[in-house]
């Protein structure tokens, strides 16, 4: 695919598609970075341990947490997400521990929440860096007691099996020191803590990502692979993509579609000059 020396038959070390016909983020590389991810993932999917996944928006760290479950002894079960930014404590909480609402429910008429979908299972919680203090409360009982306690209902609570596996890109020691995160909670997440790299400073991983990405985009959009130029490539490992790896995906997708037989320095995105 590439016709230089910058080969598009380069191994990643871990591949995984979770859906054929719509690619999700993968983790892929070859340096020692990923090596570490690669077995902090293996160690965490052994035990039931809750897990805290820190790093930059964009860097994978849903697709951590969907590799983690699924080499889990839950694998087979299901694997319920919740992403936190920009969610009011009254939708945050309906979704989380239900209330007497409507939606999928229970034989009581109570709404199934999200954490009683993912009984047997794994829960992610994205952004949790973003729930506010009371909602973080809440959070840390049900952590110690495994209990849920709908709003607006007086019968026993249920009790559910779940794992917690916990994502934010915010550094939550500077959110304790500001009196925005509950240090308590912290140590309840931070049993196995998995800290992934912006996409900057694993510059080598680049070619094998953005090669993995187009051959998946031109297998959904049903075109030919094209060729990859070395310049372009240069210019990918060049760039300090602050969107990290969703970044670098959405961008193979949109040269995917709009470039034919060969990806040249001049369709990659305009921005994508203007900030280097």
């Amino acid at each position: 695919m590439f016709q230089t020396a910058v080969s598009a038959r380069t191994e990643p070390l871990f591949i995984r598609t979770f859906h054929m016909h719509k690619p999700q983020p993968e983790l892929i590389g070859s340096g020692d970075v990923i090596r570490d991810i690669a077995e902090a993932i293996g160690c965490a999917a052994r035990s039931d341990a809750k897990v805290l996944i820190t790093g930059e928006r964009g860097v994978g760290k849903k697709a951590v947490a969907r590799m983690i479950h699924e080499r889990s002894r839950r694998g087979s079960s299901r694997l319920v997400s919740i992403n936190c930014a920009g969610v009011p404590d009254a939708v945050l909480e309906s979704e989380l521990f239900g209330d007497l609402g409507g939606g999928v429910t229970d034989v009581h008429g109570e709404k199934r929440c999200r954490l009683e979908q993912a009984h047997g299972g794994t829960i992610f919680i994205d952004e949790i860096g973003e729930m506010s203090l009371k909602m973080q409360a809440r959070l840390l009982r049900f952590l110690e007691h495994g209990e849920i306690h709908r709003a607006g209902s007086d019968r026993t609570p249920s009790v559910v099996d779940v794992r917690v596996i916990a994502a934010t890109s915010r550094n939550l020691r500077t959110r304790i020191a500001e009196n925005k995160f509950c240090e308590d909670l912290y140590y309840r997440l931070n049993m196995f803590h998995i800290q992934i790299p912006p996409l900057r400073e694993r510059r080598d991983d680049i070619p094998a990502l953005f090669s993995s990405f187009v051959r998946s985009y031109c297998r959904q959009h049903d075109v030919p692979e094209p060729l990859i130029s070395e310049e372009v490539v240069v210019r990918l490992m060049t760039y300090d993509w602050p969107g990290n790896v969703q970044e670098l995906k959405d961008a193979a997708e949109r040269m995917v579609v709009r470039t034919l037989g060969a990806i040249a320095q001049a369709d990659l995105p305009k921005d994508f000059f203007s900030s280097m």
